[in-house]
């Protein structure tokens, strides 16, 4: 038989294994992935796959009504102790299983973990296809205590990486790999429409005619917020009107850095709390430029979170930010990972936003995940 018949024969088969039931597993239910995960369940379900989420008491859909079932093995709270929330999610293992067992999903797709040490004994000698979205190809902090991250995409089916810089970075380690690139959709059902910006500024107690720089998102040290902090001072210097919004739950201790840039008179509006949904669109409406200085990543949600309230970002070329900007085409995109170059940046100007292009809506993204999922039956067998 040729290659071509071959092909042939391997396209038909992947068109015969179409799910009619999956699962999503994203046990800590709040944050970027919790949002996907809900997005991603809506657009599946609109594509006529029965859908359940497993997750925790925390999950919040983002709209009321969703079209799939929710259920909350996990039962923790944001402020437990590390050891505890361990101990919590051992505990939902059991139950999540066993909803499994009943449920009998064609495909059990994994949104990416962050304890993989105890989350991969949930996938051990399920009898369905399984399917993983790397959200990080890595610990974004070295602790050893998490577990392997690659051993654990190792025991999947199939995996979805958002970006070829991401599927790069698993290959390495995972040389034999299935994976698809599928982008991260664009967050356009957790947008929703801008506030007047005067009046979000009024709100937020920020100047009416200074330029302002958006920070937000959880504050983690890949993120850049020293880098960010630097451009500020640069642009200060340079006797620009450049005030800093940083909005978003500190997950490590900023208090020297928040000293710091009060000591050296820097302009920042500090909101360091979990910004609830609601709250998420004055925050964006009082901006005008959006800052994703990363200095390492896979992939951001906040980018498509920026792209849907269609806001200028400046963003380092780190992991998947290249690809992802390629994609909008509003901002700047900087090489040079410095200070200097970041304050250019920010304060534009920038070319006219393109219209959107449709290639990461959530239609689009359902689309290429369930060509995953029937690749992975092929695969499971």
């Amino acid at each position: 038989m040729s290659s071509a018949m071959l092909a042939v024969a391997a396209r038909n088969a992947i068109r015969g294994t179409t799910p009619r039931r999956v699962a999503l597993v994203e046990f800590f239910g709040i944050g970027g992935t919790a949002d996907y995960t809900d997005c991603l369940a809506r657009a599946l379900a609109g594509r006529g796959i029965e859908v359940a989420v497993v997750t925790s008491t925390l999950f919040e859909p983002l709209r009321p009504d969703p079209p799939y079932e929710i259920v909350r093995p996990f039962a923790y709270a944001s402020t437990q102790p590390k050891a505890r929330k361990a101990m919590q999610l051992a505990r939902a293992l059991d139950p999540a299983r066993d909803f499994l067992e009943h449920f009998q999903p064609d495909v059990v797709h994994a949104q990416g973990t962050v304890l993989p040490v105890i989350e991969r004994f949930l996938y051990r000698g399920l009898g369905m296809a399984t399917v993983c979205t790397v959200h990080d190809a890595r610990a974004h902090e070295r602790r050893p205590w998490l577990g392997s991250f690659s051993g654990f995409y190792g025991g999947f089916d199939r995996l979805i990486c958002h970006s070829e810089s991401t599927k790069h970075k698993v290959i390495q380690a995972l040389p034999g790999a299935r994976i698809d690139v599928v982008p991260h959709g664009v967050y356009t059902p957790l947008a929703g429409a801008l506030p007047d910006g005067a009046a979000a500024r009024q709100q937020l107690q920020l100047p009416s005619r200074s330029r302002v720089a958006l920070f937000f998102g959880f504050i983690r040290r890949y993120k850049g917020l020293d880098l960010f902090l630097e451009a500020l001072q640069v642009a200060r210097s340079e006797g620009h009107d450049l005030i800093g919004l940083v909005a978003g739950r500190p997950l490590y201790d900023v208090s020297q850095r928040m000293e710091r840039a009060r000591r050296d008179g820097l302009p920042v509006a500090w909101h360091l709390r979990f910004i609830a949904k609601d709250d998420i669109a004055t925050f964006f409406a009082a901006a005008d430029v959006v800052a994703l200085p990363y200095t390492d990543t896979s992939d951001s949600g906040a980018f498509e979170l920026a792209a849907a309230f269609r806001k200028p970002v400046v963003v380092t070329n780190a992991g998947g930010l290249g690809e992802a900007f390629a994609r909008y085409r509003y901002g700047a995109l900087v090489e040079e990972r410095s200070a200097a170059a970041v304050a250019r940046a920010l304060m534009g100007p920038y070319p006219p936003a393109p219209p959107p292009s449709g290639d990461n809506s959530w239609e689009a993204v359902a689309a290429q995940t369930e060509t995953t999922y029937q690749e992975a039956l092929v695969v499971h067998g």
